[in-house]
């Protein structure tokens, strides 16, 4: 029997690992359910911990503690920071020097007046050096209305310099104790209770299960960036003799091709809300053109 080059090709295409199926109306190919997000929760700050509340196995949600690092130094530095904003607050409330200059400076140009009118009456009744004394003590008063202003407003921004000072100290504070960035579950505790840990260095292993994705290949002739966002039907084997059939959505179709057997990797997302279902799990991903 003979077979045409272009039959010879696809059967051995067939054949091939992640080979996929096509018919006139569908797209079908063999998969693996694989995570959708795994985190490695960091630690944020140097220093000891002191706690971790979730062991293997444990559901978090967003936020959830996952460990604590010992902050007693931190809390004394966001006390102290509350302690200088508020006195900041205080000082920059406090106008009394600037009312105080206002007052003697009034009283110089009154006396300074005062002595200017009664020379130009009364020729020789105040001497040219009072007045020059006078006019002096006029402009130096002047001069201290301005800087006790000056010094007012440095007080106030002063209190911009100290709100920054306890927001870092409360962010450095919050810094030492881990949340959960996202819902999912602990698969391992890297560190434990006691252990020094230095900033970016993974404590705790979260995984995200309300959400899998699927990863199979086409063809390249078939595989395009179109699928993107089209439906396709999953039918996951639970069992030997299970299969569960869900809904999930293209959400990658990879740009390079393989030099071998000329496939595409191609990516679905499914809803595992109820974690019904496990990475590792075989699966069928048929994708309705």
């Amino acid at each position: 029997m003979n077979l045409s080059a272009k039959t010879v090709f696809l059967l051995i295409l067939l054949f091939l690992p992640g080979s996929s199926i096509v018919s006139a109306t569908t797209l079908e190919t063999e998969g693996v359910l694989t995570l959708f997000e795994e985190i490695h929760v960091p630690a944020r700050d140097a220093g000891v911990l002191s706690d971790i509340p979730v062991r293997a196995g444990t559901h978090v949600t967003t936020d959830t503690l996952l460990a604590k690092q010992e902050d007693t130094e931190a809390q004394v530095t966001r006390d102290q920071a509350i302690t200088d904003l508020f006195n900041a607050k205080r000082l920059a409330k406090n106008d009394l020097k600037v009312r105080l200059a206002r007052k003697a400076h009034e009283v110089t140009v009154a006396e300074l007046k005062r002595a200017t009118e009664a020379a130009e009456r009364f020729s020789k009744s105040v001497s040219q050096s009072e007045i020059d004394r006078l006019q002096l003590a006029t402009e130096q008063t002047d001069l201290q209305v301005y800087q006790e202003r000056f010094d007012l407003k440095t007080a106030q921004l002063a209190v911009d310099t100290h709100n920054a000072a306890l927001r870092l100290a409360e962010h450095r504070l919050k810094n030492r104790t881990i949340y959960a960035p996202t819902s999912g579950v602990v698969v391992e505790v890297l560190k434990h209770a006691g252990e020094w840990v230095e900033p970016g260095e993974a404590v705790v292993r979260v995984v995200r299960m309300d959400r899998l994705r699927v990863e199979g290949f086409l063809s390249a002739q078939q595989a395009s960036a179109k699928l993107i966002g089209q439906s396709a039907k999953v039918s996951i084997k639970i069992q030997q003799d299970e299969t569960v059939e869900v809904t999930g959505e293209v959400t990658f179709v990879s740009p390079e091709i393989h030099p071998v057997n000329g496939m595409v990797r191609v990516r679905v997302e499914i809803d595992n809300r109820e974690s019904e279902f496990r990475p590792g799990l075989q699966a069928t991903i048929k994708i309705e053109r």
